[in-house]
């Protein structure tokens, strides 16, 4: 099972994107969503999510600073940034702290998916075959 962070502040983008992920992966995806950046670092530590979904403007600390401090105890996480901002400097942070992609809102349905998709195939293990053990 794969668990999937989702934050940003607006209750929409949260909903659009974890119903476009259960609709898709159903039961092998435990998802979890909160609208702050102090919650994404909460929930680095406690839920402990293969890949989070960071908007870059929240309230509080925003998607950058909370990668920043996950990075500090999670360096395995997966981070994709959604956001409507395109400035090179949250570009280029956001490279330094190896996050994987960027989605531009508004948020493509395909886009999520595709990535969902890319990173589950990733973690996949292949069966054994017992005969071959």
């Amino acid at each position: 099972m794969f668990r999937i962070l989702i934050a940003d502040d607006e209750g929409i983008m949260l909903e659009s994107i974890k119903n476009s992920i259960q609709s898709n992966f159903g039961s092998e995806c435990q998802i979890v969503c909160v609208k702050t950046g102090r919650a994404v670092i909460e929930q680095a530590e406690f839920f402990r999510p293969d890949i989070a979904f960071v908007d870059i403007q929240m309230p509080g600390l925003n998607g950058i600073q909370a990668i920043r401090e996950v990075r500090k105890f999670n360096s395995s996480m997966v981070f994709i940034i959604i956001t409507a901002y395109d400035k090179f400097s949250y570009a280029q942070e956001a490279v330094n702290l190896g996050v994987m992609e960027f989605i531009t809102k508004p948020v493509n349905k395909k886009a999520i998916l595709d990535v969902c998709i890319r990173l589950c195939a990733r973690w996949r293990k292949p069966a054994r075959n017992s005969a071959t053990t």
